[in-house]
């Protein structure tokens, strides 16, 4: 693994998104994944799964996320290398339990139905997010999609009743347990399908860490090179 000094120096805005992914949105997942390291092929086949390697391939569908929180500006994080918390979605709608909401296609403005995983949000470079697609969720939809991942961590006391679900328009069949063995083993899987997005989010914690370490020796023979000349003349 080595820094990718070609990312480091050079930032092309014209090939890589540059709108700011907003709370609410849906967006494609690039499976031209970027991030500031260069891994070799044996640790690409390391760090990521099996899912996430045949995504990185193209060998499956279009993969969605709803954003959840805008990436935060700062002065330690590039503007290429920005990090925004999104929602994974899923065009596998046979999964449904009480933590995954089926969204219709009306709602998401897709021309399919998506799965939403409450419980499964990680942060993702927004440079890894392709474009934004379909129709941006109404704040009362997204509120609920929070709602239910801070019920499922204890967060929130109750569920609105399912009255009040169908009428924002969210399709139920009827709520299966996540116990399920089925349900568990899909969530497995998404969380395995999940490295193409929390990989080059590590990978740029590494990258952070490397460069600050280079600064801080940088800076440590900077300070000799100063004190050299005084010592000497003593």
């Amino acid at each position: 693994m080595r820094l990718n000094l070609g990312n480091f120096f050079f930032f092309n805005r014209q090939r890589y998104n540059v709108q700011t992914p907003q709370p609410g949105e849906i967006w494609q997942v690039n499976c031209l994944v970027r991030n500031p390291l260069d891994f070799t092929s044996q640790e690409q086949q390391t760090l990521y799964s099996s899912l996430a390697r045949s995504f990185l391939a193209g060998n499956s569908p279009p993969r969605y996320v709803m954003i959840v929180k805008e990436p935060e500006m700062s002065e330690e994080i590039e503007e290429q290398w920005l990090i925004v918390y999104v929602m994974l979605l899923s065009v596998e709608t046979d999964f449904i339990s009480d933590i995954d909401l089926l969204i219709p296609a009306e709602i998401s403005g897709l021309g399919q139905d998506l799965l939403a995983e409450t419980w499964h949000i990680l942060p993702a470079l927004a440079c890894n997010l392709l474009q934004p697609v379909g129709k941006r969720l109404s704040r009362q939809i997204y509120d609920y999609l929070l709602t239910v991942r801070d019920y499922h961590h204890e967060l929130a006391s109750h569920l609105p009743e399912i009255r009040e679900i169908q009428h924002l328009g969210f399709v139920h069949k009827s709520l299966c347990s996540a116990n399920n063995t089925k349900i568990q083993d899909f969530h497995k899987a998404e969380q395995a399908w999940s490295d193409v997005l929390t990989v080059p989010v590590a990978a740029y914690y590494s990258y952070l860490k490397g460069i600050k370490f280079t600064n801080a020796i940088l800076n440590e023979l900077l300070q000799l090179e100063q004190d050299l000349p005084s010592e000497i003349g003593d």
